[in-house]
């Protein structure tokens, strides 16, 4: 809902019209399942404003059945992998990380070298266990699309690209981490800024606001949440990146979703 709203604010104030290109096998243009589309695309697949958004280059079989077969098969993949880095998670501290108001990575009763070095692992273990929930997530709904509502599978390119293989943040967020919400964050945070600031306010309004979304989503899940946190953990990586040469509009994503124990983004 959220992002439909800023779209909704996007679209009172485009100037062109918006053209889809790409619909499932055998289907003609109707105007309620072009709407539906447009509300619900996130990435903009198959309209003319995704054409700069970066899509991962895909290597899964064109063949509907052995996509499906594909999905299916990295959905079980995920499916294990998430299983099995949650309770990984847990077991560093079972006291803690197994209610939800959770609890803090550092154990001050241990030396300050193996305290810090055990909340690196903890950190680095609850990243691959946001990538993984959110990988899931993604094929049970390209399992949907395809599926049940008989969409091309064209229409569910892949989500990352290959993330553990970004050399910077602005390679990391601009093309490697999945592009759901950036052009939300763009809109309500980057376009604003840009006005006032120019391509600084551009990106510190832009990550900005994916801070905000995550902090509300944080708090939704811990009320004693310091909201500070989250909003100077996102502003600092629009400052390592801000020094990278210019960076355009459309080649900034922002982050998007929390899961787990943390956030990562």
């Amino acid at each position: 809902m959220f992002c439909l709203v800023s779209r909704t604010l996007e679209w009172t104030l485009m100037k062109n019209p918006l053209k889809r290109h790409l619909r499932p096998a055998g289907s003609s243009p109707s105007i309620f399942t072009d709407a539906l589309d447009l509300s619900t695309n996130v990435r903009g697949v198959g309209w003319n404003w995704s054409k700069s958004v970066h899509f991962p280059p895909d290597t899964r079989p064109t063949s509907r059945v052995w996509f499906v077969g594909y999905v299916l098969l990295s959905a079980w993949y995920h499916n294990v992998l998430c299983g099995a880095s949650h309770l990984a998670i847990q077991a560093f501290s079972p006291e803690t990380f197994t209610v939800p108001s959770g609890g803090t990575i550092f154990d001050p009763t241990l030396p300050p070298l193996i305290r810090y070095v055990r909340s690196r692992i903890i950190t680095v273990i609850d990243a691959v266990s946001i990538y993984v929930v959110i990988q899931l997530v993604y094929d049970i709904a390209t399992l949907i699309g395809v599926v049940v509502f008989w969409q091309d599978p064209a229409q569910w390119p892949l989500a990352f690209d290959n993330p553990w293989k970004a050399d910077s943040l602005r390679d990391f967020w601009g093309r490697r981490w999945y592009q759901f919400f950036r052009r939300t964050f763009v809109v309500l945070g980057g376009w604003p800024l840009r006005i006032a600031f120019g391509r600084v306010g551009y990106v510190l309004g832009s990550f900005l606001v994916s801070g905000i979304v995550h902090n509300v989503v944080v708090i939704v899940l811990d009320q004693n949440f310091e909201w500070w946190c989250m909003l100077l953990s996102f502003e600092i990586m629009a400052v390592g990146i801000i020094p990278r040469g210019r960076v355009h509009a459309d080649n900034w994503k922002g982050s998007g979703w929390v899961g787990g124990s943390g956030e990562c983004g």
